[in-house]
């Protein structure tokens, strides 16, 4: 009879482990959102905050505000263009280029154009505005600004493995451009590098 009260025991608890192992619940804990958490090589949320950086830093303290604004007399205006993923991995840009676009606009020294999707939206807007709106408040069309600048950029990266497969070096460069709509010419342009090991 003990026995088999062993028996009944040891398969509860067996039970018990096995169920937990298989819970569709997680455990969850929140973290600072600056605090670096490296799951594995590839390029995360760490990597987009020191591109980000690094570029504000770069295009605030080149010579290209103040060269536009000596003969323009106003602050350049900016629409961001595409950012080209060239690596094997899924890389989201907008991690890097929406804190890039808004630290130079709050800088006050940059202005920017609402992206391309938010432009349709905008516009839709307004022919709505012509057939629902109030006349006194409908907004004027044909009054979008162009832009002075595009930015466009591109990443890339080199991966190399040992020979056993235990251990990557993963290399990321990223560049960002401002180049002139009208003249096609580069006016800044910055890359930033990351290098990083993983080992099992």
């Amino acid at each position: 009879m003990r026995f088999n009260t062993h028996i009944i025991a040891a398969g509860a608890a067996a039970l018990a482990l096995t169920t937990g192992a298989c819970s569709p619940n997680w455990k969850v804990k929140r973290i600072d959102p600056e605090k670096t958490v490296d799951l594995d090589y590839r390029f995360d949320d760490e990597d987009a905050r020191q591109v980000a950086r690094g570029m504000i830093e770069d295009a605030l303290g080149k010579p290209w505000i103040n060269e536009f604004m000596a003969v323009n007399e106003k602050r350049p205006l900016v629409v961001v263009g595409n950012v080209k993923n060239e690596t094997e991995d899924y890389i989201n840009p907008d991690l890097f280029t929406d804190v890039i676009q808004e630290e130079l606009l709050n800088s006050g020294k940059v202005r920017f154009i609402a992206e391309r999707d938010l432009r349709a939206e905008l516009r839709q807007e307004r022919l709505e505005d012509l057939e629902f709106r109030d006349p006194a408040t409908i907004k004027n069309a044909a009054m979008e600004k162009g832009a002075d600048y595009m930015m466009l950029g591109r990443i890339k990266d080199l991966k190399e493995r040992s020979v056993d497969q235990r251990k990557v070096v993963n290399f990321y460069q990223v560049t960002l451009e401002l180049i002139d709509i009208e003249t096609n010419e580069k006016v800044w342009i910055e890359s930033r590098e990351i290098k990083k090991t993983a080992s099992r």
